[in-house]
This record gives C-alpha cells, structure tokens and sequence, in this order.
C-alpha cells in the first residue's frame, strides 16, 4: 500500500501573499488542522496550523486579518512522495510526531495531505494491508507529550554543591564604632557652658550697742553768783 492510496487529494491552500485569516477559513470549511502554503506555481513552500494561528494572534496582540501567513508558517517541512509505501509515511509520522504529512510530486508542487487518520481508517478497512498494532504504537508516540523526557535526565544527573567560602570580615564594623565614639554636633555642643555661680557670702548679724542715758549737763560757770 502506497501512500497515493491513502491520501487526501482535494487539498486547498493558500498564497504567501494571503493573511492569516485565509488560513483560518481553509481550515474551517475543510474541517482541518492544517493549511498549506505555496507559491504562484503550487510549489509547497510552509504550512500553517491551527495551534500556529492562535498563538500568532494572541502573542502579537493583532487580529488574524493583520498578520501575514509568511510571519507564522512552519518552512522546515517534512514531506512524502505519492509513490512511498504507507509505512514508510507512517515512520515519518511517528519519529517528528506529526499528524498529518503534505504529498509532493518530483518538482515540490502539493498534490494532497495524508494525515495519521487517513492511516488509522486504511488498518481498520484493510488489515492485512496494514498492521493495526503498529499504527497503535506510531499514534501513541505522537500524542506523547515531548518534554516528557527532560525531567528524567535532570533527576539522573547528581547535584554536587561547590564549597562555599566563608565571607571575609567587612571592615564596617570599625567605621561604625568610630562614628559611635564620636557624637554628631549639635546645638547643644556649641552652646557655652554655664557658669558655676559663687554663692553669697553669709554675713553675721551685728549686735545692737546698749542704749547710754544722757549725762548731765556740767556748769560750765567759772565762780557763783553772789
């Protein structure tokens, strides 16, 4: 079983010129995740999913109808010829965890789609054609999440401390003690000291003199009056 057997042929696209709101509405009417981008000859040149258009317009801020599809679409693509076996695609798939795989012819021109349930619907009808089990495990691996492996490597990886250094004293301490030692001016410092005043000198009471009668008065006459 060739991969023509099962792809989608009725594949509509669009331009590089075109905005991401063609985009949109190729995937809404088509019922699909994925819309193609080519040039003016049919060459595929990027795709667009619908993941890549939500992300586009919430990140820039802008409505889809301002945003080109050039801005956003995928360029480095894996691809499948019309003529690889099922398998083959279906390896593809598994291995870059994609749902769906554009078809091109020899020149790069798109010529379909084939998706993992284009597949999974082929094992179904066909059984003998494809093995069920290994369409099982190629859909399990794309649905995996793909950071699951990051953490198990971490954990594996011992953690090994560097020795910390003790931190050498900070000669701060002696500048603050300095500072202590000496006082901030102020108004205080500057005012003159009071002087001390000398205390008045205790003086003794004087005693009253004693009060002297008055002597009589002396006859100051030379002889008597005869």
């Amino acid at each position: 079983m060739n991969v023509k057997d099962l792809m989608s042929r009725e594949v509509r696209s669009v331009r590089m010129t075109d905005r991401l709101d063609a985009a949109a509405r190729v995937m809404w009417e088509q019922d699909c995740g994925l819309c193609p981008v080519v040039d003016s000859s049919n060459v595929l040149v990027g795709v667009v999913t619908d993941r890549d258009l939500c992300m586009a317009s919430y990140t820039q801020g802008k409505p889809v109808a301002e945003i080109p599809v050039t801005a956003v679409m995928a360029r480095g693509l894996r691809t499948c010829k019309p003529d690889d076996a099922a398998t083959s695609a279906l390896a593809t798939l598994q291995q870059a965890q994609l749902h769906r795989l554009p078809v091109v012819d020899a020149r790069g021109a798109l010529v379909g789609v084939l998706s993992i349930s284009d597949v999974a619907r082929a094992a179904q009808a066909r059984p003998a054609a494809l093995d069920a089990g290994a369409v099982l495990k190629a859909i399990a691996a794309i649905r995996a999440p793909r950071r699951a492996a990051a953490p198990a490597v971490i954990a594996a990886a011992p953690v090994v401390s560097a020795p910390v250094a003790p931190a050498a004293p900070k000669p701060v301490a002696a500048t603050a003690t300095a500072t202590i030692a000496t006082p901030a001016p102020t108004s205080a410092t500057f005012a003159n000291p009071a002087k001390p005043v000398a205390a008045a000198p205790v003086v003794a009471p004087v005693a009253a003199k004693p009060a002297f009668a008055a002597k009589p008065a002396k006859n100051k006459g030379k002889g008597k009056k005869g």
